[in-house]
């Protein structure tokens, strides 16, 4: 049985995050961040059913951005094995700045998404307890 994912996108989750366990859970935090304050697109997810490293921090990163007007997004996978991954595709700009609560997280020659897209991928990366997406091909973010 899956845990589920913990996400972090306001304040208020430092020390209570959000539990998304369903793709109901999934949509409402997906919705929030396109309601969001423009300081806060971006959600942290960590899953909760997948190995912690022997430090006790998690093996992962899926950072998921909402773009300006809720039509299209960003995603970022990481893992200490692959590294930063974001969407394979032409770039949509030189670089995209998208909000981490308050905190800028520049993406150089990012490839953003449809938000239906960054939906599935949200939904595959939490129901597969937190596995890279496979809606998507994947490249090596530039750095």
């Amino acid at each position: 049985m899956l845990r589920g994912t913990e996400a972090w996108f306001t304040e208020q989750h430092r020390g209570a995050p959000v539990l998304l366990d369903s793709a109901h859970a999934i949509e409402a935090m997906i919705d929030a961040l396109i309601a969001a304050d423009p300081l806060r697109t971006t959600a942290q997810l960590i899953s909760l059913d997948r190995q912690r490293l022997s430090s006790g921090w998690p093996d992962h990163e899926f950072l998921v951005g909402v773009g300006a007007g809720g039509q299209f997004g960003i995603l970022c996978y990481s893992t200490g094995d692959e590294g930063a991954l974001i969407p394979d595709g032409a770039p949509t700009a030189p670089v995209a700045t998208y909000m981490l609560n308050t905190y800028p997280r520049e993406f150089l020659e990012p490839t953003e998404v449809p938000i239906d897209l960054v939906r599935e991928a949200v939904k595959e990366f939490v129901l597969s307890g937190g596995r890279r997406p496979t809606c998507l091909e994947w490249r090596e973010e530039p750095h």
